[in-house]
Protein backbone atom coordinates (compact mmCIF):
# COMPACT_ATOMS: atom_id res chain seq x y z
CA UNK A 1 0.00 0.00 0.00
CA UNK A 2 1.53 3.17 -1.31
CA UNK A 3 1.06 5.69 1.92
CA UNK A 4 1.14 9.72 1.80
CA UNK A 5 1.01 12.31 4.51
CA UNK A 6 -1.28 14.73 4.90
CA UNK A 7 -0.95 17.07 8.14
CA UNK A 8 0.12 14.22 10.51
CA UNK A 9 -2.37 11.40 9.29
CA UNK A 10 -1.45 8.80 6.72
CA UNK A 11 -2.98 8.52 3.69
CA UNK A 12 -3.59 5.32 0.70
CA UNK A 13 -3.18 7.11 -2.51
CA UNK A 14 -4.95 4.39 -4.36
CA UNK A 15 -8.24 5.03 -2.03
CA UNK A 16 -7.46 8.43 -0.14
CA UNK A 17 -8.53 7.35 3.20
CA UNK A 18 -6.67 7.26 6.20
CA UNK A 19 -4.25 4.68 6.40
CA UNK A 20 -4.37 2.06 9.37
CA UNK A 21 -1.27 1.28 11.17
CA UNK A 22 -1.06 -2.59 11.88
CA UNK A 23 0.08 -1.61 15.11
CA UNK A 24 -3.39 0.25 15.95
CA UNK A 25 -5.46 -2.68 14.12
CA UNK A 26 -3.54 -5.50 16.65
CA UNK A 27 -4.52 -3.00 19.26
CA UNK A 28 -7.98 -3.00 18.20
CA UNK A 29 -7.77 -6.91 17.75
CA UNK A 30 -6.79 -7.46 21.00
CA UNK A 31 -9.70 -5.91 23.07
CA UNK A 32 -12.80 -6.43 20.77
CA UNK A 33 -12.92 -10.01 22.47
CA UNK A 34 -14.98 -10.32 26.09
CA UNK A 35 -12.51 -12.52 27.91
CA UNK A 36 -9.35 -9.75 27.02
CA UNK A 37 -11.54 -6.68 27.90
CA UNK A 38 -12.55 -8.40 30.81
CA UNK A 39 -9.02 -9.26 31.53
CA UNK A 40 -7.96 -5.55 30.88
CA UNK A 41 -10.78 -4.55 32.90
CA UNK A 42 -8.99 -6.50 36.63
CA UNK A 43 -6.43 -4.00 36.21
CA UNK A 44 -8.84 -0.78 36.67
CA UNK A 45 -7.64 -1.19 40.46
CA UNK A 46 -3.93 -0.35 39.51
CA UNK A 47 -2.80 -3.97 41.44
CA UNK A 48 -0.59 -5.74 38.54
CA UNK A 49 -1.56 -9.65 38.45
CA UNK A 50 -0.43 -12.77 38.03
CA UNK A 51 -1.53 -15.09 35.23
CA UNK A 52 -2.65 -17.46 37.72
CA UNK A 53 -4.95 -14.52 39.36
CA UNK A 54 -6.39 -13.60 35.89
CA UNK A 55 -7.25 -17.37 35.27
CA UNK A 56 -9.03 -17.42 39.28
CA UNK A 57 -10.65 -14.24 37.88
CA UNK A 58 -12.08 -14.58 34.75
CA UNK A 59 -12.69 -18.40 34.96
CA UNK A 60 -11.10 -19.31 31.65
CA UNK A 61 -8.45 -22.31 31.55
CA UNK A 62 -4.79 -21.55 32.24
CA UNK A 63 -4.27 -22.29 28.49
CA UNK A 64 -7.03 -20.50 27.33
CA UNK A 65 -6.13 -17.30 29.92
CA UNK A 66 -1.83 -17.57 28.99
CA UNK A 67 -3.12 -17.41 24.93
CA UNK A 68 -5.23 -14.12 25.83
CA UNK A 69 -2.35 -12.51 28.02
CA UNK A 70 -0.09 -13.50 25.15
CA UNK A 71 -2.34 -11.76 22.48
CA UNK A 72 -2.58 -8.70 24.50
CA UNK A 73 0.99 -8.48 25.07
CA UNK A 74 1.99 -8.80 21.48
CA UNK A 75 -0.56 -5.89 20.90
CA UNK A 76 0.96 -3.75 23.47
CA UNK A 77 -2.21 -3.62 25.51
CA UNK A 78 -0.40 -5.29 28.53
CA UNK A 79 3.58 -5.38 29.51
CA UNK A 80 5.05 -8.10 32.07
CA UNK A 81 7.44 -9.03 34.50
CA UNK A 82 9.11 -11.86 35.43
CA UNK A 83 10.00 -12.21 39.53
CA UNK A 84 10.86 -15.77 40.66
CA UNK A 85 8.85 -17.81 39.49
CA UNK A 86 6.12 -15.31 38.48
CA UNK A 87 5.12 -13.40 35.83
CA UNK A 88 3.01 -10.63 36.96
CA UNK A 89 1.20 -8.37 34.51
CA UNK A 90 -0.05 -4.64 34.15
CA UNK A 91 -1.52 -2.46 31.05
CA UNK A 92 0.90 -0.47 28.89
CA UNK A 93 -1.17 2.92 30.11
CA UNK A 94 0.68 5.00 27.70
CA UNK A 95 0.87 2.77 24.81
CA UNK A 96 -2.83 2.80 25.53
CA UNK A 97 -3.69 6.33 25.57
CA UNK A 98 -2.01 6.37 22.60
CA UNK A 99 -3.65 3.94 20.62
CA UNK A 100 -6.96 5.35 21.61
CA UNK A 101 -6.07 8.99 20.98
CA UNK A 102 -5.06 8.24 17.38
CA UNK A 103 -8.54 5.66 17.11
CA UNK A 104 -10.61 8.94 18.61
CA UNK A 105 -8.77 11.14 15.71
CA UNK A 106 -9.81 8.72 13.11
CA UNK A 107 -13.48 7.86 13.92
CA UNK A 108 -14.01 11.72 14.86
CA UNK A 109 -12.82 12.47 11.10
CA UNK A 110 -15.59 9.61 9.57
CA UNK A 111 -18.22 10.01 11.84
CA UNK A 112 -18.88 13.49 13.31
CA UNK A 113 -19.83 16.37 11.12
Amino acid sequence: MLLGYIGNQRYDHMTNQPAISQELLDFVKSIASESRMGILLLFLDGQERTVNEITEAIGLGQPTTSEHLAVMKRSGVLTSEKRGKEVYYRPDRVRIAQCLEVLSQILKQCCIA
